[in-house]
């Protein structure tokens, strides 16, 4: 999911996120972030757990402070999925290179 999808989904604007460095953050920054009085989450308002920096077309580089339940709600679609057959590929041949028989059971797709 991109950046304006993911603000999309949380409901968000980027303007109301605050101005983040242009540099790449680190851990401390991260941690001085999420320390002993953490930020509200941006969605929901309860603490934050997470805080990362997105790059937003319009606002340029936003803190996105999030809680465990927002950050979640999110996270898969953050990533790209990998198509099943490759995931039962690297299965199979990790079974293979140990020579193990695995018998997988994967439950249809939704709607399917």
């Amino acid at each position: 999911m991109n950046v304006t999808d993911l603000l999309r989904s949380l409901a968000l604007d980027p303007a109301d996120l605050k101005p983040a460095p242009q540099r790449p953050a680190n851990a401390q920054d991260a941690s001085e972030r999420l320390g002993p009085e953490p930020l509200p989450c941006a969605a929901c308002g309860t603490p934050a757990r997470s805080t990362r920096i997105i790059d937003t077309p319009d606002h340029g580089r936003r803190w996105l402070d999030l809680c465990l339940d927002c950050m979640l709600a999110t996270a898969d679609r953050c990533r790209p999925t990998v198509p099943l057959a490759a995931t039962l590929a690297v299965l199979r041949d990790a079974a293979e290179a140990v020579g193990v028989t695995v018998r997988v059971l994967v439950d249809p797709p939704q709607g399917a």
